[in-house]
């Protein structure tokens, strides 16, 4: 039956073309990314992923279009665990709306902070009285900007078969390597070669960076909590 009330949740991912899905391990997280990709499949995008997958495109096949676009969905499985540097994510993301590239972070662990302008995660199912519907709220902030909303997927095991749920999947530097190859390539072809985007390098500055971003989630999180009395403490 699909999705209910997704539209604006779609058009959201196509204007910001990075999501993290969040949510505990079994929770859907990766099959809601392929339904997610399911739609771009449709309309001829190509799927690069780290775990195995009947859909799945092998990097070696996946090349520029007519349009000098890879037009091509990445869904990084458990991204949390190798995609915390935000040097990363701003190499692999600056170009995503010119190469026409929509990038899925299914993930129990956080990936990088500036990656989450774009969230997704489960509020509750129907499993308990048998009804196989998932409902789901996504927000998108950006600086003073904020927007919400919720949809609903009704009967999740459509999807089931299409990747290997057991896969561990492969680690995200092979196709992260491969995105800032292309992202060269495509610089190049526009005559901006001469200042290629270097692989990606670890630097103290970068690890202090993130730690802020992680006291800041953490802060997030603390100011949602609830005190005892009905009474939130104020910072």
């Amino acid at each position: 039956m699909g999705f209910m009330n997704v539209g604006p949740f779609m058009g959201i991912i196509s204007s910001y073309r990075m999501l993290w899905i969040g949510g505990r391990f079994g929770g859907h997280k990766t099959s809601l990314a392929y339904m997610i990709a399911r739609g771009y499949l449709e309309q001829g995008y190509r799927l690069i992923t780290n775990n195995r997958s009947v859909w799945a495109d092998t990097m070696e096949n996946v090349d520029f279009n007519e349009r000098g676009q890879l037009k091509t969905v990445v869904i990084l499985d458990e991204g949390g665990l190798f995609f915390k540097n935000s040097r990363q994510i701003e190499a692999v993301a600056s170009y995503a709306r010119k190469m026409d590239c929509i990038y899925l972070f299914p993930s129990f662990y956080p990936v990088a902070r500036v990656a989450q302008v774009l969230t997704a995660y489960a509020m509750f199912n129907l499993n308990s009285a048998g009804i196989p519907a998932y409902f789901y709220k996504w927000r998108v902030k950006l600086g003073a900007f904020q927007d919400s909303g919720t949809f609903v997927w009704w009967n999740p095991s459509e999807i089931y078969g299409i990747y290997d749920t057991l896969d561990p999947g492969d680690t995200g530097t092979t196709i992260v390597e491969w995105l800032i190859r292309k992202t060269n390539e495509y610089r190049k072809m526009f005559g901006r070669g001469s200042d290629e985007l270097p692989e990606v390098e670890v630097n103290d500055a970068d690890t202090l960076s993130d730690a802020a971003g992680a006291m800041a989630e953490a802060a997030d999180t603390i100011a949602a909590i609830p005190f005892k009395g009905g009474r939130r403490r104020r910072f």
